[in-house]
């Protein structure tokens, strides 16, 4: 074996986590909850499992990895709108359906509840740091997420662009008067 030795540095050690995300994530989503193994995990991202164990701790904690990936891990950065925009982007996003569709296909209360307090707790939070009454946050997300979230957790629409996200949001926040209207520009 020809690599260095020693610990690794943080960049090293950062690299390696979001390798091993990306094989959680690709892993959820191509073949469901099941396949995420420590033993396929570690092939596919090269990584040993003692390390695995040592990062992630379970299972539970490489699929608690995958769904913090979804959400922004700053609340304190950008205006309602602007977390909305970000949070809606990603959970309509092909990553985040595939691994929502992973989850309840799991049929695991434990791993439900695990992934409700990573994902649709974690942005309410989000939310509720950014509106005048935060225990209208649940509302909010749920108005947020809707009728495109249903069609894309059933195959029925693409993910939406930068645009489409905009333009829901917006019109969202204008409805529960969160927000300023804001109308397209006809040239």
């Amino acid at each position: 074996m020809t690599g260095k030795r020693g610990r690794p540095s943080a960049a090293e050690r950062l690299e390696r986590h979001e390798r091993v995300v990306d094989v959680v994530i690709r892993m959820l989503i191509d073949h469901g909850y099941d396949a995420v193994t420590f033993d396929r995990i570690s092939a596919e991202a090269h990584v040993a499992k003692r390390t695995l164990y040592a990062d992630f701790g379970d299972r539970s904690g490489l699929v608690r990895a995958a769904v913090r990936r979804q959400h922004p891990t700053d609340p304190s950065a950008g205006d309602l709108r602007a977390a909305a925009i970000e949070i809606i982007a990603h959970l309509l996003s092909d990553e985040a359906i595939g691994i929502h569709r992973a989850i309840i296909a799991a049929a695991d209360a434990a791993l439900a509840a695990e992934f409700y307090d990573e994902g649709p707790a974690r942005a309410q939070r989000i939310l509720a740091d950014r509106i005048p009454d935060p225990d209208a946050a649940p509302i909010l997300f749920a108005a947020l997420l809707g009728e495109p979230h249903r069609r894309r957790l059933l195959g029925l629409s693409e993910a939406p662009d930068a645009a489409q996200v905009e333009a829901h949001v917006d019109a969202t926040l204008a409805l529960l008067e969160l927000g300023p209207v804001r109308r397209a520009h006809s040239d």
